[in-house]
């Protein structure tokens, strides 16, 4: 699973909402660490994780905002380098309050000791989503958001910082992800439902690259 930092354009305009987002999340992480604490641990609590189960319990989801997301880890071939992922979700309707369906963001799998290692995106079936353009995700990306469950704060704002930082990788992957489905679907009319194509792009997410780069960018002519 190769950079592709180098591929990715930011717009100077840009660069200082990276930068900020990257600060916060730096910040959620510092306070965490203080109290002895990673993300998982703020979510999970000491005792090991069971798989498959979704925590929070019933995933937390501000209806305020319409976003949503929950944790879960399983048997798989990254389980030696990745506990587990993170699933965000915005709801489907953005003009009703009723409609129950959601739309998947992102996944974000994250190391056991709580650090972020790599973004992906997954086909329909894995998650039962409403499926939206890529235009329309990232759209609906950009505003992730969770003020409630009040209890998972520094889960809901490491989740929003990440989701600011990694912007530049999250519009790849799910350009990417369209390219994906849209080919496929030429030979393979079932494909959103076709349990052999589960992750339809991924990119690594490394807090230090990721710096780096921005660093770089920052010190770049205009």
């Amino acid at each position: 699973m190769s950079g592709i930092n180098a591929s990715l354009s930011v717009c100077r305009g840009e660069l200082a909402g990276l930068q900020a987002s990257g600060a916060q999340l730096l910040e959620v992480i510092q306070s965490l660490q203080r109290r002895g604490r990673n993300v998982l641990s703020a979510l999970i609590g000491s005792q090991p994780s069971v798989a498959w189960t979704h925590y929070p319990e019933d995933d937390a989801f501000d209806a305020d905002s319409g976003y949503r997301y929950y944790y879960h880890a399983h048997p798989g071939p990254r389980a030696s380098c990745e506990h587990g992922h993170f699933h965000l979700f915005a709801k489907a309707s953005e003009h009703s309050v009723e409609h129950a369906g959601f739309t998947h963001l992102l996944a974000v799998g994250v190391s056991a000791d709580g650090l972020p290692v790599r973004g992906f995106t997954t086909n329909r079936w894995v998650t039962n989503e409403h499926w939206r353009p890529a235009a329309e995700v990232i759209r609906r990306a950009s505003g992730f958001r969770l003020d409630k469950p009040a209890r998972l704060a520094p889960v809901n704002q490491w989740l929003q910082a990440l989701m600011g930082l990694f912007r530049p990788q999250l519009r790849w992957l799910l350009t990417r992800r369209d390219e994906v489905w849209q080919r496929a679907l030429q030979t393979r009319p079932n494909f959103f439902e076709d349990r052999r194509s589960t992750v339809l792009s991924e990119c690594a997410f490394d807090l230090h690259r990721q710096f780096a780069w921005l660093d770089r960018l920052d010190g770049a002519p205009a």
